[in-house]
């Protein structure tokens, strides 16, 4: 039996290339797997039906993801409805914080709405490369005493972890999507047997 190569999609709105780092590994990652995956900026994606899977990310600003991401996830939900899709943003903090991770978890803004459109496998918030320069003065303070801090904040193992969930998710697709295969074949072959059979007749019974 010949396994269906997964094309995936891996799509990401980044303002200064954090969230777009983050998709490249994730795809380095499910491409070791032997998977076609593709690496696409949202303004160079017009359509997703040529994909198997997706997963999309936006760098969170104010509290929302780019509006072009979320404009763009709208625009397809009745496609990406029908594929595994993973969803994850990059932010300040990450999910896995011991403060604050449950409230990460609920940005954007937009998430539930697309949790409900969209059904993704998982969402995951992963914290990005902090720049405070142009944070007021509230937000500096703030972040530090989350013990937040300047600088690059990926968590590189915890990305590469998921990533490879979604891999290992993958080739259960593929897995189950060829056995479905193998058994409509099968129950094709069973009908023609069945028509031709009481088209011909009852069966004369074999001499001894």
């Amino acid at each position: 039996m010949v396994t269906k190569t997964m094309r995936m999609l891996i799509g990401y709105a980044s303002r200064f290339g954090s969230t777009r780092d983050i998709a490249i590994r994730i795809a380095d990652t499910v491409r070791a797997r032997d998977n076609l995956v593709d690496v696409r900026s949202v303004d160079e994606i017009s359509d997703f039906d040529r994909y198997d899977a997706v997963v999309f990310g936006s760098g969170v600003y104010d509290g929302s993801w780019t509006a072009e991401a979320a404009e763009l996830m709208r625009r397809h939900a009745a496609v990406l409805a029908g594929k595994p899709v993973w969803l994850f943003s990059v932010g300040s903090f990450g999910d896995r914080h011991p403060i604050v991770g449950g409230l990460i978890k609920k940005e954007p803004k937009e998430i539930s709405e697309f949790e409900q459109m969209l059904h993704p496998r998982n969402y995951r918030v992963f914290a990005g490369v902090i720049d405070l320069d142009h944070w007021p003065a509230w937000g500096r303070l703030l972040f530090k005493a989350l013990g937040g801090h300047a600088g690059d904040n990926r968590q590189w193992p915890d990305i590469d972890a998921w990533a490879e969930e979604i891999a290992h998710e993958l080739r259960a697709h593929e897995s189950n999507s060829d056995t479905c295969s193998v058994s409509s074949v099968t129950a094709a072959i069973w009908e023609s047997r069945t028509c031709m059979s009481t088209r011909n007749g009852p069966a004369r019974p074999s001499r001894p």
